[in-house]
């Protein structure tokens, strides 16, 4: 019988778990697998943007659209399972990147299962260069604060994180080109310890977070992790007099709440309409799109493909722009893993969760399977200072030139219904974060 895999991922964290026992309170050099791991510094292979990537691979526009049906598809079914929730966000590109470096283990039908599921246009070996260019350019733009420049200034603290780890048992022997793959094009940190040392539930806890894990299972010998943070203020920053309060009617009933208003680029479809408002510091952008009143949140989110979603974003004008009044949230994660494995059945990966995953291009052993992959929910903090996640942006408003532009506003958008909200890379309008907003 197949070991489990059991896979817990965190969009604030992903994690995907293989089957062994339990282990440790930091991890040493030796237990760090990924450290001594060089990365390959050509970027015609690698197209590692802190190397010095100057363009996309040829396959990133299909790369791009693929993994973004795929997130949709994920985020439909997340929905259908969790529409009881009024509040919630999930990070999809996490476990994009998961299912990635998934696939490098996997061998034979359950490698092409994974990649197709991905994207049915690209091969691994694209598919591993696209990975590597989109977060690669997600991690050049972001910054903790604490550099300086030449001048000893410190650098702006701004930031968008995406970091994948994996944890095996000490008894797991891993192939040497998983390794060498990981290091080129993910940057996953690799970790092999004793499961069932006492001190396995604070090691993993030092990676997830304090009090992710209770406890490990000993017949278990895998498990991945992906966490996802932000951190950044607008590009525009919102006036003083910009945030008032407001009626905000929720399936529940009238509630008030404060709303940021500003003149904002607008777009939409025949079915919804929404505006796009960008960070200051890296290349991602902040979608709000609100189902018209004749449509429900649950309705338009069941129709909500790939191709409503370009539609959505095709209808961008530079000079579109609309006043429009975006009420401040705060959805903050309970720390603990949901499972989506019902979620990824439904996107065509049902293969993953039984006993005839061949996952031998990670470890001579040939008994292990999926048994789970779940999530655990990022926090966001949307405010007039900007977007953050395991910290909030001071949320000190400033003056600037929005006034000029509400006298070209063409129109007035009031998010006061439940909608839709993300966060997406500028480059290739991957969503990095999907979720909705009710009170």
């Amino acid at each position: 019988m197949k070991r489990t895999i059991s896979a817990l991922l965190c969009a604030g964290l992903i994690a995907v778990t293989f089957t062994a026992c339990s282990s440790a309170d930091s991890f040493s050099d030796k237990e760090n697998l990924s450290k001594n791991v060089e990365r390959n510094s050509d970027t015609e292979t690698t197209f590692n943007y802190s190397d010095g990537a100057v363009s996309a691979p040829t396959e990133y526009n299909s790369y791009s659209s693929e993994v973004s049906d795929f997130e949709l598809k994920l985020f439909r079914n997340y929905y259908k399972n969790n529409s009881d929730k009024k509040s919630f966000v999930f990070a999809p590109a996490n476990t994009a990147l998961t299912l990635g470096l998934l696939a490098n283990g996997a061998a034979k039908q359950s490698q092409t299962n994974i990649v197709n599921a991905l994207s049915d246009e690209l091969v691994l070996d694209s598919e591993n260069q696209c990975s590597s260019y989109f977060q690669s350019r997600l991690k050049a733009f972001s910054s903790d604060g604490t550099n300086t420049d030449e001048n000893g200034k410190n650098s702006e603290k701004a930031y968008v994180k995406l970091n994948q780890s994996m944890f095996f048992n000490d008894t797991v022997d891993i192939r040497k080109n998983f390794l060498t793959a990981n290091a080129d094009f993910y940057g996953a940190n690799i970790f092999r310890f004793v499961f069932s040392d006492e001190n396995a539930v604070k090691k993993v806890n030092s990676v997830l977070g304090e009090n992710a894990v209770t406890s490990l299972d000993n017949s278990n010998n895998l498990f991945c992790t992906s966490t996802s943070d932000i951190y950044d203020e607008w590009l525009n920053a919102y006036e003083k007099d910009a945030v008032a309060d407001g009626t905000f009617y929720s399936e529940s009933g009238e509630k008030t709440v404060k709303y940021m208003t500003s003149a904002e680029n607008y777009i939409h479809t025949d079915k919804a309409q929404g505006i796009i408002k960008y960070m200051r510091n890296t290349p991602v952008k902040f979608v709000a799109i609100m189902p018209n009143e004749d449509t429900s949140l649950e309705s338009y989110i069941s129709s909500m493909t790939y191709l409503e979603y370009s539609d959505m974003l095709d209808s961008f004008k530079i000079t579109s722009l609309t006043n429009a009044s975006v009420p401040e949230f705060s959805i903050k994660s309970d720390g603990k893993p949901t499972s989506l494995k019902s979620e990824l059945e439904d996107c065509g990966l049902a293969d993953i969760f039984t006993d005839s995953i061949n996952l031998s291009n990670i470890t001579l052993s040939d008994d292990l399977f999926v048994n789970d992959i779940s999530e655990i929910q990022p926090s966001v903090t949307v405010n007039s200072a900007g977007i953050g996640g395991s910290e909030s942006v001071k949320a000190t408003v400033t003056a600037n030139t929005l006034k000029s532009d509400f006298k070209t506003a063409d129109s007035t958008l009031k998010f006061d219904r439940p909608f839709i909200f993300m966060l997406i890379d500028n480059e290739s309008n991957i969503p990095l974060y999907i979720g909705t907003v009710d009170f």
